[in-house]
């Protein structure tokens, strides 16, 4: 499955919008719902990646950030960070390439990630997803194992019992290369409003 990096930041994209094309060197910017937006970095681009940008993000805009890197459907890091400092981090899979690690999820708090909620929590949900315990029978392997199938699953269901609608999650699992690999679509979101443009091309490190 596709890596991606996103940024939570709760605030109106029109405010957020000029902080983030100063700080981002290249990516997009989406609303996502009352009082939220969504920043897709280019991660390609040097010391752009989701989670070197949270920091820098959330000191200048004043307000938490939360940062969410996948990789590949096996392993989903989440960062919350306060005034350029990081407060939380949350990793589904630590010692994931450690055969000795026992897969338990570090730093699974619940209560480090309300300051995110767009409506009605639902604490058990919440829990349960943080915990790799899905609650829903298609999240969960048909073999029999522990955990989510894959990371993006986790993910979904966080945001979800944050009480984040679907369309809100689908976009929040796009990273900025989904966009760039439909062109069409692409033009036309920018045309939009649906996503604007921050930060400029830079020198791109394909091996990042």
């Amino acid at each position: 499955m596709t890596t991606y990096g996103t940024m939570l930041i709760p605030l109106p994209l029109e405010q957020a919008a000029p902080v983030l094309r100063e700080i981002c060197a290249a990516g997009y910017a989406a609303p996502a719902g009352p009082g939220f937006c969504l920043l897709h970095p280019d991660r390609f681009v040097d010391n752009n990646g989701v989670l070197s940008l949270a920091g820098p993000v959330s000191g200048a805009l004043g307000v938490p950030v939360l940062a969410a890197f996948q990789y590949d459907g096996d392993r989903l890091e989440l960062e919350v960070w306060r005034d350029g400092v990081r407060a939380h981090r949350y990793d589904s899979r630590p010692g994931r390439d450690d055969e000795a690690a026992d897969g338990t999820p570090a730093c699974a708090d619940p209560a480090a990630f309300l300051e995110f909620a767009a409506g009605p929590v639902d604490g058990h949900r919440l829990a349960s997803a943080l915990a790799d315990t899905p609650i829903d029978v298609e999240d969960m392997d048909v073999d029999g194992e522990p955990g989510y199938v894959w990371a993006q699953g986790l993910h979904w269901d966080v945001l979800a019992a944050l009480g984040h609608p679907d369309q809100m999650i689908g976009r929040a699992q796009r990273d900025h290369c989904h966009f760039e690999r439909a062109p069409r679509v692409l033009a036309e979101l920018l045309e939009s409003g649906e996503l604007v443009a921050v930060g400029a091309a830079g020198n791109r490190d394909e091996t990042a």
